[in-house]
This record gives C-alpha cells, sequence and structure tokens, in this order.
C-alpha cells in the first residue's frame, strides 16, 4: 500500500499527535500483575541512539520496564530512520519478524517511533495491520499517557534503572534542521532547530559522569550552530561548560556543518582539556556544481578554507572525518572525479559513503534519479578504496608514537580494545589495562581501520 510523502506534521515541521488503532483494541491487553516490560529497538544516526536512552529513561519513570529482551516483553518500539530508503526496508524487515513475536501470546503490542513515523504518521497502520501506535519521540508524553492508562492496575511506582557500565555517552544538545538541503529529510521530520539551555546540558551530563560516563558526546543535526536560548551561548561557550564538569576525560561533538565551523570553534578543541583532536565536517561533494544542487551554501574553496583552519589552530593530531554523497542527480564523472580529488587533497582519517537515494517530499525528490545503480555502486566502491588506502597511509603515520587509549571492552580472544583521542580503534594486548582506564600506549602497528599498540604506563 502506497504512503504519503510527508505527513500534514512533517510538511508544516509540527510534532506529530499520538496515532492507534480502534480504541476496542485496548480492551485486549489483559492484567499482567507486574510492570509492563519493554523492548527497544532502534537503526539509524547517533541521535536515535540517544532517543532510546532517553525513552528508556522516560519508561521507567512511568512504571514500566525498559530493555528487557524481546521474548520477554509485552511491548516493542521500534525507533526508525528514514535518511535513506535501506534503513526504512531494515525497518519493515524488523516489523515482520515482530508479527509472530506478537501474535504468540495476547496483548502484545508493536509502536513505531523516529523519522518515519513523522514522515508516514497514521499511513503506517494502514500499511501494517499489526501496528498499534505510531508516535513522536520528540513528544512522546501522548504515548505515555497511554501506556499509563491501559495498564494503570499493573504500574505502581517509577523504576529505579540498573547501574550501566558504559564509559561513553551521546548527549543531544539541540534538534532539527534549519539547512534545508535538497537530498535530506531530516528538517521535515526533526523539525526546525531548537537548542537546549546550557544549564540543562551540564546537568545532564554532571548525572551521565556520576554514573560512570567518562566521554560524552554533544549531539545535533547541525550541533555547531547551537545556540542556547536565554543567554545565546554559541558550542564554544557550551563546550567550555561541559569541559568543566569534574570526572569528564573526554568531549566529542557531532554534526557539523562548514558554514558554522568557525576559529573560535577550534580555538576551544585547542584549548579544553577534555575536547579531542578530532572534527567531523560533512562535506557530501568535491564539486561546486554538485553542492549547489545540493544546496549546501558553500563553495569548495570555503571548505577547504575551513580545513586549513582547523588545522592551524587545533595542531597536526587533529583526526577529520566527513561524509560523503554519490551518484546524486545529474552527478557527471567529471563532478565524480572532482570529489575523489579532494579526498586526496584533505586526505580524511575517515569517510562515510552513501550512494544518493531519493526520499520523498525532498527538493531533489523532483529531479530525475539519473545514476543508474551499478553506476552508484562502482562509484562508491571506486572511492571505498581511494580512502582505504589514504587511512592506511595516515595510521602507518602513528606507528612509533604514543597514544591515549580509553580501554572500552575485552575481546573474545583476551585482547583490550578503545579507542583514542583522534577516534582511532586501538588493539591492545592482554591484561595490559583495565576496562575504563586511560592507558598511554606506543603504536606498534595499524592498518587501515585500526591501530595496533603496547601499553607505557597506566594514565588513570
Amino acid at each position: 500500500m502506497p504512503l504519503p510523502s510527508l505527513t500534514d506534521s512533517a510538511r508544516g515541521f509540527r510534532p506529530l499527535p499520538l496515532v492507534t488503532r480502534e480504541p476496542r483494541r485496548e480492551l485486549l491487553v489483559p492484567r499482567l500483575g507486574r510492570p509492563p516490560r519493554i523492548h527497544l529497538w532502534h537503526i539509524g544516526c547517533q541521535m536515535n541512539e540517544a532517543d532510546r536512552e532517553q525513552l528508556a529513561e522516560q519508561f521507567a519513570e512511568i512504571g514500566c520496564i525498559p530493555e528487557v529482551p524481546l521474548e520477554d516483553a509485552d511491548l516493542a518500539v521500534l525507533i526508525t530512520c528514514t535518511v535513506r530508503a535501506n534503513a526504512e526496508q531494515k525497518v519493515y524487515g524488523k516489523f515482520r519478524e515482530l508479527i509472530p513475536w506478537k501474535r504468540r501470546r495476547s496483548g502484545r503490542a508493536i509502536a513505531l517511533t523516529g523519522c518515519m513515523a513523522v514522515e508516514h504518521g497514521a499511513g503506517l497502520l494502514q500499511r501494517l495491520p499489526d501496528l498499534d501506535y505510531v508516535f513522536d519521540v520528540r513528544e512522546p508524553d501522548g504515548f505515555l499517557a497511554k501506556l499509563q492508562a491501559i495498564h494503570a492496575g499493573d504500574i505502581d511506582s517509577p523504576v529505579t534503572l540498573p547501574a550501566s557500565d558504559r564509559l561513553s555517552a551521546y548527549v543531544p544538545v539541540m534538534g532539527g534542521c534549519n539547512e534545508m538541503c535538497t537530498y535530506c529529510i531530516v528538517p521535515f521530520v526533526r523539525g526546525r532547530e531548537l537548542s537546549r539551555p546550557v544549564a540543562g546540558i551540564v546537568s545532564h551530563v554532571r548525572r551521565l559522569v556520576a554514573g560512570g560516563v567518562r566521554e560524552v558526546t554533544l549531539l545535533g543535526q547541525n550541533v555547531n550552530s547551537y545556540l542556547d536560548p536565554a543567554t545565546g551561548a554559541r558550542l564554544p561557550q557550551l563546550m567550555e561548560a561541559v569541559d568543566a564538569v569534574e570526572g569528564l576525560w573526554r568531549l566529542r561533538f557531532l554534526t557539523s556543518h562548514p558554514r558554522n565551523a568557525v576559529p573560535d570553534l577550534f580555538a576551544a578543541m585547542r584549548d579544553l582539556v577534555s575536547a579531542c583532536e578530532q572534527l567531523h565536517l560533512p562535506v557530501q561533494a568535491g564539486d561546486d556544481g554538485l553542492l549547489r544542487r545540493m544546496r549546501r551554501l558553500y563553495r569548495v574553496a570555503d571548505y577547504r578554507e575551513r580545513i586549513e583552519q582547523a588545522r592551524a589552530i587545533v595542531g597536526p593530531r587533529l583526526a577529520l572525518s566527513t561524509d560523503i554523497i554519490v551518484g546524486f542527480c545529474g552527478e557527471s564523472e567529471n563532478e565524480f572525479m572532482a570529489t575523489e580529488q579532494l579526498m586526496r587533497e584533505v586526505r580524511f582519517d575517515t569517510v562515510h559513503l552513501a550512494a544518493y537515494s531519493p526520499r520523498p517530499g525532498t527538493a531533489a525528490a523532483r529531479r530525475d534519479d539519473d545514476i543508474p545503480l551499478a553506476e552508484k555502486k562502482r562509484r562508491l566502491n571506486h572511492l571505498l578504496a581511494v580512502q582505504r588506502g589514504i587511512a592506511a597511509e595516515l595510521n602507518e603515520g602513528y606507528v612509533g608514537g604514543d597514544v591515549e587509549v580509553l580501554v572500552e571492552g575485552v575481546a573474545d580472544d583476551g585482547r583490550l580494545f578503545g579507542r583514542t583521542r583522534e577516534n582511532k580503534v586501538t588493539w591492545l594486548p592482554r591484561e595490559a589495562a583495565m576496562v575504563g582506564q586511560l592507558c598511554a600506549a606506543k603504536v606498534v602497528g595499524a592498518s587501515a581501520w585500526q591501530l595496533q599498540a603496547e601499553p607505557l604506563r597506566s594514565a588513570a
């Protein structure tokens, strides 16, 4: 069954109201004699991961038990992504897996939220007969109230979440996007930019650090356009306030827009003790004509200038990552080669590559998607090979040097793994340190995607 391109809420950048099945279905919910249990599943960007954590806390506050295995759950909640067609297809695949689970026991239900909910709205209930609820993760109060009403006899008081052993966490500092790139659905499904106050963000970080988190990543669709609604503080001032939180070791931010990458931001990366030497700055394409069709509102020369400023201010340890789209509408071979040339000139540590897929409702969806899929794959694989070579050369430059590794876990073979301040995955020998430690180490080997290191001493 075809779905509408965008719901009225998405077209107007408004939150989606709760959509449910007919009230008669609520009568099928049996008394459980215990708090309802909720299974959470997500796909997509880091913002969806942060949404999952926030939903878990909200479910616990109303007396539900979140984050249980699917077979133990009464409600499955899908936090979805719609940035690319492939992500939507994975959601539909996951939903099909849930149908037999739901039918095995009376009273089970499935809810869907995230970007697909806002894009398609009530149309999802028509397309997916076993779907019970569609709600907006940005404003879940209506859905939470519905759960409280349905399970009133089984909900007693807030549930205490077990302590987490995670070392890193995402902290949303703003939502939405004002850029309106022609290929992107995000402004419609996430709305216009809205920033949280600095004080609330700092309080959030303090709670995370008190629970054992040592690294936080400040999140926003365009995080470097952050603006405190009360004080006018920008991202550098927010970073300074977060850096002052006692017990925080590392600070990162995602995702930045080249137009708002300013020297003050690079200076904060250089001067703040916890700020890591890593910058993710999506370029999307290396040709001015392509950038105009994408409505990126900067030139390739502007992007190069931002990179030169960042390297000059932050220093030689700065690691760069970016996003690139291949096969956008009308992309000529010369335009594609210009993107390859930019990659070779800038020499990114990491490049996230994606083949263009039209998103209904966006401006680019009105253009012909005229690059054949086979050609998109060829271009994608070509740039992957180029980047593999660049990354291998850059990582080889770490061999013989010292790095600081936040040890995150132990592999099946007993080796330790973690990440450097530059966000390089690094492997350490068995028993070289303990999980949760900062370990000073010397790099002894490298590949395109990871480093091998030997410990020097325990730094923390």
